[in-house]
């Protein structure tokens, strides 16, 4: 396939298609919501890249096809350079391919048969469609030209169905099979589920609107993970297991840093949680501690800057848990990604260290780290070298840091896959317990 277009959409993209498509959905408009998704980061609604590769393809080939089916293969996210590549598949209609660095993101493939007809009876629900025709066209002009203005807000109509309605705020986009109908007056589109697989989390929708018809895919996805709360891990320490302790807890807001603060508060350890973008998820998480009796403040460390003034000073620490982490599914294609690779180091090794090196300077005081590796370093899964080589580098670090900072000593424990936002899955995973592990981790340095 030859390319034929290429773009970057930004976070302004995203608000201008919400506004076109009535998708809101947070994982498409909001950092911070979108890191407690499977995601990770903002995604670019995949509608919206669909429709501007049929802008950017439309032309003769395209008219008086009638089937659009598309197949969302991973996720596209603010601030990828995305291609269009342009060909035919097996000797079938036009197809078009969205391509990120070597990986094919989404798969479109266009053709002429009228497609299967819709089940009445599956399409009982309905919804008013935000898209309005003419506003797609001034968007989508090509694109319009070719399939017609009202089928594109249908395909709009389709991101908001998944996105906000059915299955919602909690989904995946996975694909959809439409065939084009004469156009009908109206923004109302009809749906139904035709199947809903639990093995898989995966929704099966019909749906009809006035310029389409045809099946819509979605996973339903984990709502962000919430931690055992203060009053549910009471009595696994004794009241005074870390009395005396001060802990600065990087990465304390949520997941097992969260876990970890609310564990070593309850042990009578003065607590110190840090967050970067989550600040009222830290307060939530401090303002519990405290009702339950226990001490924890909160600060701002953004470890992708340099850790030195962010800190407050004059603070003593004796023990670091350090749970600062990018999002570690998001790689792209099979070869070595070197950016990837260094933004990895950056959280795992070199703001690491500046923050034992900190802490080393506010006194000649032992200070006991806990750093949290991954069974990944020997298992290898697949698309996480760069994740593997990252913390097998920290490792060594941990192991050469009481010769490099006199006095601190490391603590280092391969975990294995725990269930946190990072690791949630729309396909149940087993996982192992994160209370036994960080109760293991804390009890390691006590």
């Amino acid at each position: 396939m030859a390319a034929i277009a290429a773009r970057t959409f930004t976070l302004d993209d995203q608000h201008a298609f919400a506004a076109l498509s009535g998708d809101s959905n947070p994982m498409h408009l909001d950092a911070k919501a979108a890191r407690r998704t499977q995601a990770g980061r903002v995604v670019v609604h995949g509608v919206h890249a669909v429709l501007w590769a049929l802008d950017a393809g439309a032309g003769a080939t395209l008219a008086g096809l009638e089937t659009l089916t598309v197949r969302f293969d991973r996720m596209i996210y603010v601030g990828d350079r995305c291609e269009v590549h342009s060909g035919r598949r097996g000797g079938a209609g036009p197809a078009f391919d969205i391509v990120v660095g070597d990986a094919v993101v989404t798969r479109i493939d266009i053709g002429s048969g009228g497609g299967a007809p819709v089940a009445a009876e599956a399409i009982g629900h309905v919804f008013d469609r935000a898209a309005r025709a003419s506003a797609l066209e001034a968007a989508f002009p090509r694109a319009a030209a070719a399939f017609g203005a009202g089928m594109l807000a249908d395909l709009a109509g389709l991101s908001q169905l998944v996105g906000m309605v059915e299955p919602g705020l909690h989904s995946i986009f996975r694909g959809f099979a439409v065939a084009r109908q004469d156009s009908e007056r109206g923004d109302t589109m009809r749906f139904g589920v035709v199947r809903d697989d639990e093995r898989f989390n995966l929704v099966t929708l019909a749906v009809l609107g006035p310029a389409l018809r045809g099946q819509v895919e979605a996973f339903r996805r984990a709502p962000p993970v919430a931690q055992p709360g203060v009053a549910d891990l009471r009595g696994l320490v004794a009241a005074d297991a870390f009395a005396g302790r001060s802990a600065l807890v990087v990465g304390g807001s949520r997941g097992l840093g969260e876990l970890t603060a609310k564990l070593l508060a309850l042990g009578g350890a003065a607590v110190t949680i840090t967050y970067a973008m989550g600040d009222s998820e830290a307060a939530a998480v401090a303002e519990e501690v405290r009702a339950a009796g226990g001490a924890c403040d909160v600060i701002r460390l953004d470890v992708r800057q340099p850790i030195a003034g962010q800190l407050p000073a004059g603070r003593a620490f004796d023990r670091l848990f350090y749970f600062a982490t990018p999002f570690i599914f998001g790689k792209r294609g099979k070869a070595l990604d070197l950016a990837l690779l260094d933004e990895m180091m950056g959280f795992y090794v070199r703001s690491f260290y500046e923050v034992c090196e900190a802490l080393r300077r506010t006194g000649d005081h032992p200070i006991g780290v806990f750093y949290p590796s991954s069974v990944a370093v020997e298992s290898r899964p697949a698309n996480m070298t760069e994740y593997a080589m990252a913390k097998a580098a920290g490792e060594v670090l941990c192991a050469d840091l009481p010769r490099l900072l006199k006095g601190v000593r490391a603590q280092v424990r391969r975990l294995p896959r725990l269930q946190t936002d990072q690791t949630s899955s729309v396909q149940p995973v087993e996982t192992g317990s994160a209370v036994d592990e960080m109760l293991a981790a804390i009890q390691s340095l006590a």
